[in-house]
């Protein structure tokens, strides 16, 4: 059994190749669950840390906690009993992923997954791209996004993802070094891709 891991960019369908992956291989699913779990073990609101991962506004309240009561903060950020610290939030998210990547047979979605495990044996690592089109006609169609609406939030969703990269990996953190594939989902089916990336972890292992 392998580890896989998919990195990708907003709208370009890596959920849904993530878990048809997994259905394939038999493989645990590990998306949604490993924020909650970062968020459980730092004591905040998936909210706050939802807010942490998506803004780089998002760093002034951990400024402001050096400054202002707990109590003022809880008011601003809401019921949590701190606000996340980067330096925190990087060692933690990192033991998780390394924890579950031990276990063996799991298909892991972003959360910067890709760069933890860069040294890992055993571990195939995927960047998922796609074209502005692509992706403008995903969030419509999956998201409700309106068209008039659809390109600010991929713009929005690309600046946000590329300062949360940048934060927890540094600088190369999208080098093609760093994954075995890159896919286009413009140019290939979600089942070809499927198939493309199980021909990889077939072929190394």
């Amino acid at each position: 059994m392998a580890v896989i891991v998919v990195s990708r960019s907003f709208a370009s369908g890596g959920r849904e190749l993530g878990r048809l992956l997994a259905r394939r291989l038999d493989y645990h699913y590990v998306d949604k669950s490993l924020f909650q779990k970062v968020a459980q073990d730092l004591h905040v609101s998936e909210g706050t840390l939802e807010s942490f991962e998506q803004s780089r506004e998002y760093r002034i309240s951990n400024l402001f906690a050096n400054v202002f009561s707990k109590k003022y903060i809880q008011r601003i950020v809401g019921y949590d009993k701190t606000v996340v610290e980067e330096s925190e939030y990087h060692d933690r998210l990192q033991s998780l992923i390394v924890g579950v990547a031990k276990e063996d047979g799991a298909v892991i979605i972003g959360r910067a997954a890709h760069y933890f495990l860069r040294d890992m044996n055993n571990c195939y690592r995927f960047r998922l791209i796609a074209p502005m089109e692509y992706r403008k006609k995903y969030v419509v169609e999956k998201l409700g996004v309106t068209p008039s609406q659809a390109q600010r939030v991929l713009e929005r969703k690309d600046r946000n993802q590329a300062w949360f990269h940048r934060s927890v990996c540094g600088e190369d953190y999208d080098s093609p070094l760093l994954f075995h594939l890159t896919v286009n989902m413009g140019e290939v089916s979600l089942e070809k891709a499927v198939g493309i990336v199980l021909s990889v972890v077939n072929r190394g292992s």
